[in-house]
């Protein structure tokens, strides 16, 4: 059965699994009914649809009422996805508060001794997702946001299947970037400049994205068995040599 996916999308963002957004949505369109009718219409076991109806009659998007032996279920409004955001809004700011205390310390307790570079590797999908926030996160402390990238397009797939709005959200923030492409590929996009470069006899052993913003550098690349990794280098002197170079090559490309 299909659902609106604006509406699963929307509870999944508020922390819902998947199974309650379903349950949620189903409940929608089939009105009052017993738990073995909502698990026929989602296709979802009777078991773990019980569990998601408890989960979401405690959160208030549903209603319960005992008939005899049996229990019936009743969406609520759609207005009431506004308390669950209200009440995420609350946490964070909950959370924002104890942050301000806690994390300054940790950061102190765990700062590298001065003047020592810190390398950071990440790996899996995951990993990948960590280095593209942290690029956003960085450029979004600078005066003039921006970074470069040397990008070979053969690996570009492997960057964003799991952040597909990475590039949106750069643009929303208003970050710039340049890039050098190795070899041919690559599409323009809003807020970006793009050059290439040849790979010449190398393109076979090309196989690497690396950008170069803030004072870091970072590496994402492909292990043996296709699995992206990523390496972040925070180094002021790495980084400002490696913006040096990039500026020299930038220069010389048409």
């Amino acid at each position: 059965m299909k659902f609106d996916s604006r509406l699963t999308d929307l509870l999944l963002s508020l922390d819902l699994s998947k199974t309650d957004a379903l349950t949620y949505a189903a409940l929608l369109q089939i009105d009052t009914v017993s738990i073995r009718k909502i698990a026929a219409y989602t296709g979802i076991n009777r078991g773990t649809t019980y569990e998601a109806l408890k989960r979401l009659v405690t959160l208030g998007l549903i209603s319960v009422k005992r008939r005899g032996q049996r229990e019936y279920y009743t969406a609520e409004s759609p207005d009431k996805i506004y308390d669950l955001i209200r009440d995420k809004r609350r946490d964070l700011l909950d959370a924002s508060t104890v942050a301000k205390s806690v994390v300054p310390e940790l950061i102190n307790k765990h700062a590298p001794a001065v003047g020592r570079p810190v390398v950071r590797y990440y790996e899996g999908d995951d990993g990948v997702v960590t280095v593209l926030k942290d690029v956003l996160q960085t450029c979004r402390g600078m005066k003039d946001p921006h970074y470069y990238v040397y990008s070979d397009n053969r690996i570009s797939k492997y960057l964003y299947r799991e952040f597909p709005q990475f590039t949106d959200r750069r643009i929303a923030e208003g970050i710039a970037v340049k890039v050098i492409a190795v070899g041919e590929g690559g599409e323009a996009a809003q807020g970006a400049e793009r050059k290439w470069l040849s790979a010449g006899q190398a393109v076979g052993e090309v196989s690497s994205y690396v950008l170069i913003y803030g004072g870091k550098m970072a590496v994402i690349s492909i292990s043996s068995d296709l699995t992206p990794y990523g390496v972040v280098i925070k180094d002021n002197n790495t980084a400002g040599m490696q913006r040096l170079i990039f500026e020299q090559l930038w220069n010389t490309l048409q």
